[in-house]
């Protein structure tokens, strides 16, 4: 059945015993489910899976998360999931229609909006960031600037890395991972 085929490409991803993220049609109780396809954002990709991981070694419960290019929302709502304040920014007003309808089926509190970068109001412990290496660049100022202790950085490829170390002076990078040609980064404020 061609029509159900590429469902199989789409499994339950257990980050955590906490955080456990799945389609529809594998998900469980307690897990985040997310629809693959609207938005970028399934927890299959490498640098989701890496900024997830992130989420999971960083989130302290009443702590502010910042999602920038939410798409669907799984960051900001992997973070909520784990006790943080989460807010979701995005350019693409469908992605913030998907992300609230995420947040609304799995019942969690996560805002979601298209505010632009500079404008976001105050700081976050935790900025996550899976976008591309030239734009984590272009909104390296901003990203600095919401953010009060730590960055997670995905959705560079390998040969990008350094160009996004050297766009946020005064951070030291604590983690650099590489799955196959894409590098996440973790920087924090020393």
């Amino acid at each position: 059945d061609w029509g159900n085929a590429w469902k199989k490409h789409f499994t339950r991803l257990v980050i955590s015993p906490q955080l456990i993220i799945s389609p529809p049609w594998e998900a469980q109780p307690g897990d985040i489910v997310i629809e693959p396809g609207m938005a970028f954002g399934s927890g299959d990709h490498p640098t989701t899976r890496a900024c997830l991981d992130s989420i999971v070694r960083h989130a302290r419960p009443g702590q502010r998360c910042l999602d920038v290019g939410c798409g669907s929302g799984i960051l900001a709502l992997a973070a909520a999931r784990l006790g943080m304040v989460a807010a979701g920014i995005d350019i693409d007003e469908d992605a913030i229609r998907v992300a609230k309808e995420n947040a609304e089926q799995n019942g969690l509190n996560a805002t979601f909006s298209t505010t632009p970068l500079a404008l976001v109001d105050g700081m976050a412990d935790l900025v996550v960031a899976n976008v591309y290496a030239e734009v984590l660049v272009d909104l390296a100022p901003d990203l600095a600037r919401r953010c009060r202790r730590r960055i997670a950085l995905a959705g560079i490829l390998a040969t990008k890395a350094d160009g996004v170390i050297a766009a946020f002076p005064g951070f030291t990078v604590s983690r650099r991972q590489q799955d196959g040609e894409w590098v996440s980064l973790e920087l924090e404020r020393p």
